[in-house]
């Protein structure tokens, strides 16, 4: 009977502290790209100083010609060269994407509040992140 009671008390404690972890927060960002497109970036994060989790982007225009099993979509991308925060439009399956570097647009900024990301900077009107890192 202890035994019992204990392993339910056990499996209790242990989905409790499982689903307590789930808890995020969204965080919208609105933004222009190179190519024009006005966007909208929603970052989910376990905390206000916490790298994001995910990211959705959604823009007026420009999406790319996908497959029939895929959809499109927009990418946030870090060009490992320059460290350019970019706008890429894709085709997503799941949570994953493909895009064409060369397909992608810098994202357009005044002040660094417009970069999206919090370690970014922007940098002659282009948002980028020191050593490609934005989180």
């Amino acid at each position: 009977m202890w035994r019992w009671i204990c392993g339910c008390c056990l499996a209790l404690c242990a989905t409790v502290a499982c689903s307590a972890g789930n808890d995020t927060i969204s965080e919208e960002h609105s933004f222009t790209d190179g190519a024009g497109r006005s966007c909208r970036a929603v970052l989910e994060k376990t905390s206000v100083s916490a790298p994001s989790l995910s990211d959705t982007v959604s823009c007026d225009s420009g999406t790319r010609q996908c497959s029939a099993e895929s959809k499109p979509c927009f990418q946030l991308s870090v060009d490992n060269d320059s460290g350019e925060v970019r706008n890429c439009p894709a085709c997503c399956q799941g949570t994953a994407s493909s895009f064409t570097s060369s397909d992608c647009s810098p994202l357009v900024c005044n002040t660094d509040a417009d970069c999206v990301f919090a370690r970014a900077q922007c940098v002659g009107g282009a948002c980028t992140c020191e050593n490609g890192i934005c989180e």
